[in-house]
């Protein structure tokens, strides 16, 4: 709960902040490349397990050094060993390119870690075309060949579902008092209505594909 506040403060919003403690659960290693980074270092790096030899790379077309709708990755094939696809694909109108880019230029042991937003408000960025289902992301990546596909919706349920809607027009005092009781409101929810859980109220999906 600590930790919640102190990302609260931060004046990050519970999608970012249910994300970013989702990151925890992944390791990067070995050649890294973060596809449609942004200009600078996101949140969520603060969040992954890294080793010595993990190195970070960053394409974006705001550093000028790609146009993600329409140019290949400038890498050889099955020469990277991880890719992150974090909040890209719902603004890539062309997201099979990035797929099958991905899917050419990781290693055979190599894995794609990605997230998308479900229930989550507009936002261009600079447009924002795509919801994507379990059922379209595990649809997706078999069509682009990959063998392995892990999918995991993250949020809480219904509660955190709703004020995700609202919290933007809050202010951060309120959100330090309301967010806690309505974590606690799911957890309670959630015991006695199956269909209240994030199964049914995903913020977003996290994946992880593999050759």
């Amino acid at each position: 709960m600590r930790e919640l506040f102190t990302e609260l403060w931060r004046g990050k919003d519970v999608y970012r902040i249910l994300m970013n403690t989702e990151c925890r659960r992944f390791f990067l290693r070995g050649l890294t490349v973060d596809v449609g980074s942004g200009k600078n270092l996101a949140s969520y790096h603060r969040f992954f397990q890294c080793t010595s030899e993990t190195e970070i790379k960053c394409l974006d077309l705001a550093l000028g050094n790609i146009d993600l709708e329409t140019d290949a990755l400038p890498y050889t094939d099955n020469s990277i060993d991880t890719i992150l696809v974090m909040n890209l694909l719902e603004h890539i109108y062309n997201f099979k390119q990035v797929i099958s880019e991905s899917h050419r230029t990781i290693k055979s042991d190599g894995q794609v870690i990605g997230v998308v937003p479900f229930l989550v408000a507009y936002h261009p960025d600079p447009h924002d075309y795509w919801r994507y289902s379990e059922e379209t992301l595990k649809n997706i990546f078999t069509a682009a060949g990959f063998s392995s596909i892990e999918i995991k919706p993250f949020g809480r349920g219904v509660g955190i579902a709703a004020y995700s809607q609202i919290e933007i027009i809050l202010p951060k005092i309120i959100k330090m008092i309301l967010l806690p009781l309505v974590f606690g409101f799911d957890a309670g929810v959630g015991r006695l209505c199956k269909r209240s859980s994030v199964r049914h109220y995903p913020l977003g999906y996290f994946f992880v594909a593999k050759k």
